[in-house]
């Protein structure tokens, strides 16, 4: 099935750490349908999930090594693996954040409740502005840690807090 080198047996794109395949350079890839090896074998197999905030991460890595390419330069970025989600329950929800998505974390931390639902009612009003005012850059920093000096600004801005404030690791 597929392109040998390009795919793997499921079917996933294989990419390296700069989101390009490593046979075919001229290809690369973002999100749900690449490659990402479990962390251990399961009784059902199943994917790795990859949140927005990862797959927005690893579009911006690629746009940033193309210009590279095109400059006659080796790709530096990555894209981040790291996992932010609101997931919204009508009126609970559940958010979860994993720094990096696999383990070991620095970050590993979880909610519930009606909280969550007010959080994802911001973050939509948050995300809704930038694309009015025309706003692409993503809202994290280098790494992909979150850019508190943008947030400060855009909460003043907007009135609303971006997220949670504190976040525990599975250290504590």
């Amino acid at each position: 099935m597929g392109i040998e080198g390009l795919i793997n047996p499921r079917g996933f794109v294989i990419v390296d750490k700069h989101q390009r395949n490593p046979k075919y350079q001229n290809v690369f890839g973002a999100g749900v349908c690449i490659a990402i090896a479990p962390l251990e074998a399961t009784p059902v197999p199943v994917g790795v999930p990859k949140t927005g905030y990862m797959i927005e991460s690893m579009a911006t890595a690629i746009a940033q090594n193309l210009k590279e390419i095109l400059a006659d330069k080796e790709p530096t970025h990555q894209g981040s693996w790291n996992a932010i989600c609101l997931a919204d329950f009508g009126d609970g929800g559940v958010v979860f954040v994993a720094q990096p998505q696999n383990p070991p974390r620095n970050v590993n931390w979880s909610s519930s409740g009606k909280l969550v639902h007010q959080a994802k009612v911001a973050f939509e009003k948050y995300f809704l502005r930038k694309v009015r005012k025309g706003s692409t850059e993503p809202y994290y920093g280098e790494g992909g840690d979150v850019d508190a000096e943008h947030l400060q600004a855009e909460e003043q801005e907007t009135g609303l807090r971006s997220g949670p404030s504190e976040c525990k690791t599975g250290a504590e």
